[in-house]
């Protein structure tokens, strides 16, 4: 079935919508730094370079801040929010985990393609047997066979894979009802939901799928919400904290691991120096 440009509208509207609701670290991601380390890692650069982590930067922060006021202090406040949270109170949790293992088999084929396009065969053939097992044992992904059977979720967005061929973030963007985002994740996010089933369906199931998944996954963020609400500076938290996870699933755990020895070995020297200049 070809693409209209209507369906192809929704699926660009709705793959922005999702990155403002989606940058969590999800169950299934790889662990990222702490927090802190991102701003440890600022204080030695910002001046001479402007670099945030992962080498973006926020030449816009002024305008980013006023969107993100509105997407954050309105938006998801007094829409996002609520619904989240009324979600969370009155679904059922047997309900709510089917409806979870639906969405998140829907996007196995993504992980398909994408794993395969990181020369990561083993990862795509989990992904295949995870879409084959849990689509038809697991009634159309509402029971996650496949994890019972041993075999791991292994999440891979094209964002991701860009990354992995040294795409570079570009500067980050706070954009209006879409929320954070890099040109790198926009051009992700558009390339994803032009797969297989997403390229079968009408616009009006696209739009039901988009909806349900943007309330699947804000709801898992409110464990999220007080961290942020009592942040000193809530715009920074979340910017250095999205950047960091995208970085986190571009390197994997042991490239975390290394870059973080490295950047440890760095504070060290840069503190040897410092003792050294007061020394003298």
């Amino acid at each position: 079935m070809a693409i209209t440009l209507k369906k192809l509208l929704i699926l660009v509207s709705s793959s922005f919508l999702l990155c403002s609701v989606s940058t969590g670290v999800k169950a299934d991601g790889p662990q990222v730094l702490p927090h802190l380390k991102a701003h440890r890692a600022m204080v030695h650069n910002p001046p001479a370079t402007g670099l945030l982590v992962g080498n973006s930067s926020d030449p816009f922060e002024k305008v980013n801040r006023g969107v993100w006021s509105f997407n954050y202090d309105f938006l998801d406040r007094y829409a996002l929010r609520p619904v989240a949270h009324g979600y969370a109170d009155y679904m059922p949790q047997p309900v709510r985990k089917g409806i979870h293992n639906f969405l998140s088999n829907f996007r196995e084929i993504n992980n398909v393609v994408n794993n395969a396009l990181t020369a990561n065969l083993a990862d795509s053939g989990i992904s295949a047997g995870r879409f084959l097992v849990n689509s038809t044992i697991g009634v159309l992904g509402l029971m996650d066979i496949a994890s019972d059977m041993g075999m791991e979720h292994k999440p891979m967005t094209f964002s991701t894979v860009l990354g992995k061929w040294n795409v570079a973030n570009g500067p980050y963007l706070q954009v209006p009802f879409t929320g954070m985002n890099t040109p790198r994740s926009i051009v992700g996010g558009i390339v994803d939901n032009l797969y297989f089933p997403y390229s079968e369906l009408e616009w009006y199931w696209l739009a039901a799928y988009f909806t349900l998944n943007i309330i699947d996954s804000r709801a898992d963020m409110i464990s999220q919400e007080e961290v942020l609400d009592k942040s000193f500076d809530p715009y920074v938290s979340a910017r250095d904290f999205y950047l960091q996870y995208q970085e986190g699933l571009v390197l994997g755990k042991e490239g975390i691991a290394s870059e973080q020895l490295k950047k440890d070995a760095a504070d060290e020297k840069n503190l040897e120096e410092y003792l050294d200049e007061i020394d003298d």
